[in-house]
């Protein structure tokens, strides 16, 4: 039967797997104290904390708490990594420390939730994006198809935003055309009054030229009957001469 410091010590790791998003179990065997030291000042800026546990007790509080499996990932000398933020951060911070230090620590696995990860799943888990790019990406992924709708729908609209646009440029450019209508029906009418005026002119200058000729013939003729008439007067005046000796002589 466990001891009243070993419950104290079951229940505060039963605290910490129920609070936290992720806990990444290691192995540490290999590592020197200010190794452990540096490893837990570099996870703690990161708001993880790492502390050695013991695996008899770990397991028990696993149990206690219904996440079963938790053998697989306790294995000799293990120190686990709690984060209580983004899952993806405290598998990176473990893995980073292992890649850049080169370090002899070990990744054992982890427990999220109710779920068991396998060493090469928290691998894979520290090279996603951290969770506010990933939460970026989804929300352009769901907000493709929205935008995409919302181009379709807005497309006739903008259509006959352009049809009328048009219309109103036409509008401004044929108002000017049509305010200067009535001087250019003025200016016709003016020119074809001026044609008009010229024919007129011109018909009645030939209509003189051809009225000359029959003037002439008229002219010609009295002056005929003039002459045709001299010599008549001329026999009628020695006529009255011959009479007039006749009654005077005895």
């Amino acid at each position: 039967m466990p001891t009243l410091k070993k419950e104290a010590q079951i229940e505060e790791i039963k605290g910490k797997l129920d609070q936290c998003t992720i806990a990444v179990a290691t192995g540490y065997q290999g590592m020197s104290a200010s190794d452990m030291t540096n490893l837990r000042a570099q996870l703690r800026t990161q708001g993880i904390e790492y502390r050695v546990i013991k695996n008899t007790l770990t397991l028990r509080a696993a149990n206690e708490l219904g996440k079963e499996g938790m053998s697989t990932v306790l294995k000799g000398p293990t120190a686990m990594a709690f984060g209580y933020g983004d899952v993806v951060s405290v598998a990176k911070g473990i893995n980073g420390y292992i890649t850049t230090s080169r370090s002899p620590l070990v990744i054992h696995g982890a427990v999220m939730g109710s779920d068991i990860l396998t060493a090469n799943q928290v691998i894979n888990l520290a090279s996603l994006p951290p969770r506010d790019e990933l939460i970026a990406r989804l929300l352009g992924q769901m907000q493709a198809p929205i935008t995409g709708l919302v181009t379709v729908l807005s497309a006739p609209l903008r259509g006959l935003v352009t049809v009328l646009q048009r219309a109103a440029e036409q509008a401004t450019v044929l108002q000017p055309t049509e305010a200067s209508a009535p001087t250019a029906e003025v200016t016709v009418a003016e020119t074809e009054t001026e044609v008009a005026t010229e024919i007129e002119t011109e018909t009645e200058a030939v209509v003189e030229q051809d009225s000359d000729p029959t003037a002439e013939v008229e002219t010609g003729t009295e002056a005929i009957t003039e002459e045709d008439s001299a010599p008549t007067d001329e026999v009628e005046t020695e006529a009255e001469a011959a009479e007039t000796e006749a009654e005077e002589s005895p």
